[in-house]
Parts: C-alpha cells; sequence; structure tokens
C-alpha cells in the first residue's frame, strides 16, 4: 500500500513539472500567429530567454482565448514588449 501511494505522489509531481515548461518563442510565434495575433515584439527564435522566455512559456500553456487576459500585452503582464 505504502508504495502505491509513493507512486501516486511521484505521478502527481511529474504532471506539474510538465506544465508550463514550453519556453520556446518559436511556438509562441506559432501559436500567436494561429491564434490571429501578431508577434511584433517578441523574439521568434527557439531558444530565448528572459522576458521573452517567460512570455512564451505563457502563451504556449494557454488557450488562445486566455492569452491576452492571463500573458498580457501593450505594458500588461509578463508579455509587456508584445504588441497585439
Amino acid at each position: 500500500m505504502r508504495l502505491s501511494k509513493l507512486l501516486a505522489v511521484l505521478a502527481a509531481a511529474l504532471a506539474l513539472a510538465a506544465c508550463g515548461a514550453d519556453r520556446s518563442c518559436k511556438n509562441a510565434c506559432d501559436k500567436l500567429t494561429a491564434c490571429g495575433f501578431g508577434t511584433s515584439g517578441l523574439s521568434c527564435d527557439a531558444r530565448c530567454g528572459g522576458r521573452d522566455a517567460d512570455c512564451a512559456e505563457c502563451v504556449n500553456d494557454n488557450s488562445c482565448a486566455e492569452i491576452l487576459v492571463r500573458c498580457g500585452g501593450n505594458g500588461v503582464g509578463v508579455c509587456a514588449d508584445w504588441n497585439h
């Protein structure tokens, strides 16, 4: 019984670690384009860092409808430099 609880906790921890792990700016640019938003101000390189990576993670982890509210834009949220 103890082993099954340990495995359940481990599975939950792995699932949480996988959430929000995509920090690719290329994927974020592709998603923004697919959602009908512009990508001006966001680096579209596959590898990016800093605020661009934070913005990419937010975009990649949310639906099109949630991106503007959760990630922001035009000076609001983690995507402050991105103009939609």
